[in-house]
């Protein structure tokens, strides 16, 4: 296998953190009249800022005909920008190590002996043959920094109240120029979310659950992952542990440590 066909298959699972983190915390349900949809932005945005996080979890990557390829990985990140995570199990994939620095990324994997920088259309492959790709990795988890917000209505999802946004994108550039999400209108994390492409298609149906809370907030420890282009598998995250506000190794964000 080349080392570009390698870098396909690896991933950034702390993603799934972004992804837990970018959509809780908005307001009451009986304020919803008297919110705007810049200020449920603004505050989802706020809610879900970190000053660093460390976190174990599962990726479970299930295929149609029932064959379930589980990894397992440590990660730690640190606001917005930067994040480091490293394959536990299985052996094969042990000590493969994903790094991103703003917008910046890079794999390493130790039977490549080096690491690779991910762009151009790497940034479409799944990660580690995942639902997942190494743009939605890179996203700027900031939604009110690159999509506008209407409030659509209410509408019951699996028994609870939630909040249906519509989000526009600002720029040309971004993966997904719409997205649609259902976020539970009492705690205040998403439960849905939809992605389209331009043209209205829909990409992929993100699903959030086992939801926990910590401290003030509440984060889904489950997210499942189904790309309407990708037939054969959806893939689960599941998170073990996740501590906020951690002491951070002082190398961690570095590409010695990536290669080390």
């Amino acid at each position: 296998m080349n080392i570009t066909s390698q870098a396909s298959r690896l991933a950034q699972p702390t993603a799934a953190l972004v992804l837990s983190c970018q959509l809780v915390g908005l307001a009451a349900p009986s304020a919803v009249a008297q919110v705007s949809a810049v200020e449920v932005l603004d505050r989802v945005d706020a809610n879900m800022s970190i000053q660093s996080a460390r976190m174990t979890a599962r990726m479970s990557i299930q295929y149609r005909e029932g064959n379930v390829r589980d990894l397992e990985f440590t990660s730690w990140a640190e606001g917005t920008d930067r994040a480091f995570l490293e394959f536990t199990a299985p052996a094969r994939e042990a000590g493969s190590r994903f790094l991103r620095i703003e917008t910046s990324m890079w794999i390493f994997i130790p039977r490549a002996g080096k690491s690779v920088r991910i762009q151009g259309h790497m940034l479409r492959q799944g990660m580690m043959g995942s639902d997942f790709s190494y743009g939605d990795a890179s996203e700027n988890p900031r939604l009110a920094d690159d999509y506008e917000a209407t409030i659509e209505g209410i509408e019951e999802l699996d028994g609870r109240p939630t909040l249906i946004l519509d989000l526009i994108a600002k720029r040309e550039d971004l993966a997904y120029p719409r997205r649609r999400v259902w976020v539970d209108s009492e705690r205040w994390v998403p439960l849905k979310e939809e992605r389209f492409a331009r043209s209205g298609k829909l990409l992929k149906t993100v699903s959030l659950g086992d939801v926990r809370q910590i401290r003030s907030r509440w984060y889904p420890f489950r997210i499942e992952m189904d790309n309407a282009l990708q037939t054969d598998t959806r893939t689960i995250l599941q998170i073990h542990e996740f501590e906020l506000d951690v002491a951070l190794p002082s190398d961690i964000f570095t590409l010695r440590r990536l290669e080390g």
